[in-house]
């Protein structure tokens, strides 16, 4: 077996590692938006016996959970130059379009190979994301199996990892979206020793140039203005979605972090696996994107900051997802009774003007069904373009995204082909589409605290407040119009605001009621799902993690745990809050904004 990501040349093949808990590895995406990748993958594999092999590729077909038509996520093996006769990413041959949209492993050719070295090349026909995780040659004749589970079992016994040890820290942080950046920069400059976890190559989560969502929220608020300079640092001097890359300045970030000298970064590394001592988090481990490798980091602290609390469902916290009853909270927005609602995930995307035409393919036999009523004729996404809602937002993550790039695709081909007016889109091209999700929703991690929408609303101040949340309570749902035409298949959202003044989230929402060493800080804090819709925005969750970095550093000190802060030594966090962790000394560009303060639905230009 041979993984795509570890082939000898990528070519212009994208590494996609998203969902490497869901569906077991990261892979290679063919994110051409639309026109075929110049390059293909190539690589070497040694055969060490001469004899007959079959061909297998793991694989999908990623627009069978909405088309029965031919997919445009193809692709072909070239084994020694050769085409194989398959066109792979066709689809699992199920019953249903949740078994047909599987990963799988595809069948090819069978070939006599002789003993030695054979080329392997995979050359993508269309540049609409097909996929390919790993190539597979047998001689046995057998299928191999296609759940999770014999698929995991199939790895460890051709491609068996060591794990490379690499050391201990006072406070290991996993996820460098806003959260987890200022968590880790806070926690060093207090001199603590900080691992920084990061499942991308690019830092910021949802703020960086791979997602494309501006910075929302205000910082430098009583009663502790000082918190919010860290992410003055980092964060871009601009505002806005779906911008050009850079806009959000991903620059900022990786020099704030590079110049830290208590902070080690590990870039690429989805942490999926949890070793405890008692009730407590020793070490992780963790899988690199390209090569794979794995890696162990031990700790004393530890923060989740995924905003998908990852790690602390692999670490056995409890957590929560969905909107809960009305009656659990004596919440007033809260639905009768509770169910598995989320807000979805927005796919970002643009397309501009030239003074050259262009053509794209016609998505008419896969693509989403629009007419000229339903089909939105703008040049960008904005934050109301949204899926995944009914969804799982953890175990559907894959299909959340594809969805979003598939109403992506299938907009701009109507538009270039089938739109009354098509003859103004004729020099439009379709500039960028983001294959990484911008999520606003998923499990939230119990903490001895659950923030609640009366906290807000009253307000209901407490003892232990911290940073401060400015946001509106910001609850988005399906628009009816949209819904109505595609019932369960949505993909646009409207915004209900309700006003807030400015309130201290208290620090009881940041630390696990069951892991007695992990804070978490971001959009997984301790909320209820309404509460959530106020404290999720970026410069809020940035604030979150400078008090979570602060307060780790005590706790490193002392030899304390996060919540000892409460109980015994809030003072001490309350000093360095007075002080903050960012520096004053860099241009100020970071002024209030409220993304579409009303809810209104406009491209923002």
């Amino acid at each position: 077996m041979v993984l795509a990501t570890r082939f000898d040349n990528l070519g212009d093949w994208t590494v996609e590692q998203q969902f490497v808990l869901q569906m077991g590895s990261s892979y290679l995406l063919a994110h051409g938006i639309g026109t075929p990748l110049s390059k293909d993958a190539t690589t070497s594999v040694n055969i060490s016996k001469k004899g007959r092999y079959t061909l297998w590729v793991r694989t999908k077909n990623w627009t069978a959970f909405w088309s029965d038509g031919k997919t445009p996520g193809i692709f072909k093996v070239l084994l020694d130059g050769t085409p194989d006769s398959a066109e792979f990413g066709t689809g699992c041959q199920g019953a249903t379009r949740v078994e047909r949209a599987a990963w799988y492993w595809q069948k090819g050719g069978e070939y006599e190979l002789e003993e030695g070295s054979h080329q392997i090349a995979l050359h993508d026909l269309t540049g609409l994301d097909g996929r390919c995780d790993a190539i597979l040659l047998t001689r046995s004749g057998e299928t191999p199996g296609n759940s999770l589970e014999e698929y995991k079992a199939l790895r460890a016994e051709l491609l068996p990892e060591p794990v490379e040890d690499k050391g201990t820290f006072d406070f290991v942080i996993v996820g460098a979206g806003m959260s987890g950046l200022c968590a880790a920069i806070a926690a060093a400059r207090f001199g603590s020793k900080v691992a920084l976890v990061q499942d991308r190559y690019i830092l910021g989560g949802n703020n960086s140039s791979e997602v494309r969502v501006g910075l929302g929220g205000q910082i430098n608020m009583p009663p502790y203005p000082s918190l919010g300079y860290i992410l003055n640092e980092i964060g871009p001097d601009r505002i806005g979605n779906a911008r050009g890359a850079h806009h959000y300045q991903d620059w900022k970030k990786w020099d704030v972090i590079a110049a830290e000298p208590n902070i080690t970064l590990f870039a690429g590394y989805t942490v999926d696996k949890v070793e405890k001592d008692g009730g407590a988090i020793k070490a992780v481990e963790a899988v690199e994107a390209t090569k794979q490798n794995r890696i162990r980091i031990n700790g004393r602290l530890f923060s989740d900051c995924t905003g998908d609390a990852h790690l602390a469902v692999l670490a056995g916290a409890r957590t929560m997802m969905g909107r809960e009853a009305r009656s659990e909270f004596g919440e007033s927005l809260a639905p009768e009774k509770a169910d598995d609602y989320t807000m979805g995930v927005s796919i970002e995307w643009y397309c501009e003007d030239w003074n050259t035409p262009c053509s794209f393919p016609d998505s008419l036999d896969w693509g989403l069904r629009l007419d000229e009523e339903t089909v939105e004729p703008v040049h960008r996404a904005n934050w109301y373009w949204e899926v995944g809602m009914n969804d799982d937002q953890i175990a559907d993550a894959e299909k959340i995204r594809d969805y979003g790039m598939y109403v992506a695709y299938s907009t701009f081909s109507y538009c270039k082909n089938r739109l009354a007016k098509k003859e103004d889109w004729e020099c439009t091209h379709l500039t960028w589409v983001s294959h990484v999700s911008g999520k606003r929703e998923s499990r939230r991690i119990v903490g001895d605290y659950i923030l609640r929408e009366q906290d807000l609303t009253r307000p209901i101040p407490h003892e232990d407040g911290t940073c401060t949340t400015t946001w509106r309570i910001d609850q988005h749902y399906p628009d009816p119009r949209n819904a109505g035409k595609y019932p369960g298949e949505e993909w646009m959202s409207i915004g209900k605001l309700v006003p807030i003044d400015p309130y201290a989230i208290p620090y009881r929402c940041f630390y696990s009621a069951d892991i007695p060493n992990m804070f978490m800080a971001g959009r997984d804090i301790s909320v209820t799902h309404i509460a959530l819709g106020s404290v999720r925005v970026m410069r809020t969750c940035a604030m979150m993690g400078e008090v979570v970095g602060m307060a780790a550093s005590i706790c490193a000190k002392e030899g304390i745990l996060p919540r000892d802060i409460y109980t015994s030594r809030f003072d001490a966090l309350v000093e360095l809050m007075k002080k903050g962790a960012g520096r004053t000394d860099v241009p100020y560009t970071q002024f209030y904004h409220q993304v579409d303060r009303t809810g209104h639905q406009a491209e923002d230009r």
